[in-house]
């Protein structure tokens, strides 16, 4: 067994951390590789020698595209020298496609640790999951139908188990928390709209302001916020544990929202992109919504804000209601508390994972 886990995106990152907390792999140290994960102190070997870009929307894979064609070659040769047993693929579906459309050895098992959520999007991605790949894990259940029956493991969702909880009473509104995002073009879209957003929540109440980022854009964010009264923190060990500080959030939509949600946390989420990114992303998506949680309940659950409707004066218009109202905001934190609990969710389990390595790993020996 020798085992190669690629991570090309924060939320990955941060998933990955939980299955390799398991003492199965931390035994069996010496073959487990990992490759986007140089960064982040894990006690396993990474192979990353490439800068690895966080791309959004088909605009920046365009202007991105030697960078990509290099990335998968690059794979490919880590691939042909370590003579890998298994490769899973976290997140990042897209890419796994490219690369297994070139390059695909029979002797290698190929996973897909979180999919590319097909009760979203058009169907087709499940089809070239079951011809391509050798397993998927889920962390959604609804996508059971999608997939062949050997082929397809639910495993709940990975920061379940990182979640921390906190009772606390919430109102007043004193300590808001504020996500930009993990890429670099969502960073750059969201942050005017922030700046003018913070100007106006000044102006009716005195806020504590925690700006979570991650370490590549700190330096970044803390350009255009030097006038502010704020503090970072970073996706470190103590995460989770400073998310419980906030009373209200202000986040980029993505990993985060479902992160605030499990910590029981009101906020809004909003998104931006480009004309041509949105308009293919409204093609492909099946749902009126963007938020997972207002997805799966079929209504507005949690505020979202997007494209032009994404501005500061409809953000503090909606967030002046629930500041000044205890008995609305209430509604509103309870909403997504219920909200959480017709979503189905359940802890990850590493064990499903484990054992699949296992049986594989003795039908390859066999």
């Amino acid at each position: 067994m020798k085992i190669l886990f690629i991570t090309l995106e924060q939320s990955a990152r941060e998933n990955l951390k939980v299955l390799l907390k398991d003492p199965f792999f931390q035994i069996n140290i010496d073959k487990i590789f990992t490759f986007g994960m140089a960064e982040e102190n894990l006690l396993f070997k990474d192979l990353t020698k490439i800068k690895i870009k966080s791309l959004m929307g088909v605009v920046d894979i365009f202007k991105n595209l030697p960078y990509l064609f290099n990335l998968r070659n690059f794979l490919y040769h880590l691939e042909k020298e370590n003579n890998f047993t298994h490769i899973f693929f976290i997140d990042s579906f897209d890419f796994s496609k490219f690369y297994l459309k070139k390059f695909r050895n029979k002797s290698v098992k190929y996973c897909q640790f979180i999919g590319p959520s097909v009760f979203i999007w058009k169907e087709k991605k499940a089809i070239f999951i079951n011809q391509y790949f050798d397993h998927i894990f889920s962390i959604f259940e609804v996508e059971r139908k999608f997939y062949h029956k050997d082929k397809y493991s639910y495993v709940g969702h990975p920061i379940l188990n990182n979640i921390v909880i906190s009772n606390r009473d919430r109102f007043p509104i004193k300590n808001i928390g504020i996500f930009l995002g993990s890429r670099h073009q969502e960073i750059i879209y969201n942050i005017p709209i922030i700046v003018d957003l913070i100007d106006k929540l000044k102006r009716i109440g005195n806020f504590n302001f925690y700006f979570f980022v991650t370490k590549d854009f700190e330096t970044l964010i803390a350009s255009y916020f030097d006038n502010y009264n704020y503090q970072f923190y970073l996706n470190d060990k103590d995460y989770y544990n400073n998310i419980t500080k906030l009373d209200f959030a202000f986040a980029c939509s993505g990993t985060v929202h479902l992160e605030l949600i499990f910590s029981e946390i009101p906020h809004f989420i909003f998104y931006k992109a480009n004309w041509i990114n949105y308009s293919i992303f409204k093609i492909f998506v099946k749902s009126e919504f963007l938020s997972l949680i207002n997805i799966f309940n079929k209504k507005l659950c949690t505020k979202e804000f997007i494209q032009s409707n994404f501005n500061s004066n409809n953000l503090i218009k909606e967030f002046e209601i629930l500041f000044k109202n205890k008995i609305l905001f209430y509604q509103y934190y309870d909403q997504i508390k219920y909200s959480l609990k017709n979503s189905s969710f359940q802890k990850f389990k590493s064990d499903i994972i484990i054992d699949y390595l296992k049986k594989s790993s003795l039908a390859i020996k066999d």
